[in-house]
């Protein structure tokens, strides 16, 4: 008898049942796809993790598909509807830049897609900001692509910055510090609008600037200042566009460390999935927005770190912006100015 496996669509049995199943399923899949794509095009929406998605769907905004409201496809459920009648696809890709990355090249695939609004929470590293604000980010940089050297290493010229790990020795200088120091490297972007394997280095990522001037006008909206009763913010929370945004496979809870993204990139926000939407849109030739809120300090404060108290807060206040975005995109988003 052959090797039992999981249910596929409900069916449980041997591999060779699972794999009529699974052929099945895909190809109902791609028939569901090909019938969407001819109502299309879809503006898609990407956020991270369920925290993000719970708000997204509580604003009330998203109407589903009333003959199919989703699409399952690689252990990601694709959400079809609409959002004051725009044509939306949503999924939620999962934390790091690999699973953004790969969601993202997905949605872009299979999808007649307009562009990508991103969406989600993130650390914040410039204190001219505050937890609860909403940021709307000009461009973004993969600040986890390191040449960590030797102590005795030199940093490659065409390294865009550095980091002197000895510089954060407490006290200074003492002891041998055997960490060295890092370089920060740029990327190499493929995009449709060159030769095929001819990358360039690019370290910021530019978001679309049409959708970031529309993005402009959402500036003075009204955000939320409370998780409830028992924890508000001392300040109104406000909604900036323009500033740069950090991404790497990590979570920044070190306040030195914050420091030096500061005063080295003068970024506002971190996060681990951003730069991966935007480089993936940015390839494949269409246009991207990031809408992040801010749920923490990134290891400024004292004691835990606050995103367990205002990352729903965050959460929220993304979701409205978002909402509100999408209600001032044009009706034919395909063929106004922002189309690929």
């Amino acid at each position: 008898m052959g090797e039992t496996c999981g249910v596929v669509n409900g069916i449980c049995g041997t591999a060779n049942t699972c794999e009529v199943a699974a052929s099945s399923k895909t190809r109902i899949s791609w028939s569901i796809i090909k019938k969407l794509n001819l109502k299309g095009p879809f503006t898609g929406l990407i956020t991270v993790y369920p925290p993000e998605e719970n708000a997204f769907f509580a604003s009330g905004a998203f109407k589903p598909n009333a003959k199919h409201p989703f699409v399952d496809l690689s252990g990601r459920r694709f959400r079809v509807g609409t959002i004051y009648e725009k044509k939306v696809i949503y999924v939620r890709c999962g934390i790091g830049m690999v699973n953004a990355a790969a969601a993202t090249q997905q949605m872009l695939d299979l999808f007649d897609t307009s562009g990508i609004i991103h969406f989600g929470i993130s650390g914040n590293v410039n204190n001219s900001m505050s937890i609860g604000d909403v940021s709307i980010a000009k461009q973004f940089a993969h600040t986890g692509l390191w040449d960590w050297l030797n102590p005795n290493g030199t940093v490659d010229s065409s390294d865009v910055a550095q980091l002197k790990i000895g510089g954060y020795n407490v006290p200074e200088g003492d002891g041998l510090n055997l960490l060295g120091q890092i370089g920060y490297s740029s990327e190499q972007f493929f995009t449709v609008t060159r030769k095929p394997n001819a990358a360039v280095p690019l370290f910021w990522a530019e978001v679309s600037q049409h959708w970031l001037q529309l993005a402009g006008s959402l500036e003075g909206m009204e955000l939320e200042k409370c998780v409830n009763s028992s924890f508000c913010l001392p300040q109104k929370p406000k909604l900036v566009v323009g500033p740069k945004g950090s991404t790497a496979n990590i979570f920044l809870d070190n306040a030195a460390y914050r420091n030096f993204l500061f005063q080295t990139f003068e970024v506002s926000t971190v996060d681990m999935e951003s730069s991966a939407v935007v480089m993936t849109c940015l390839s494949n030739g269409y246009p991207v927005i990031v809408i992040r809120g801010m749920s923490d300090l990134a290891g400024r404060q004292s004691g835990e770190n606050q995103i367990r108290i205002f990352g729903s807060l965050a959460a929220l206040n993304v979701a409205k912006a978002v909402v509100k975005f999408i209600s001032k995109l044009p009706g034919d988003v395909y063929n106004s100015s922002s189309g690929k």
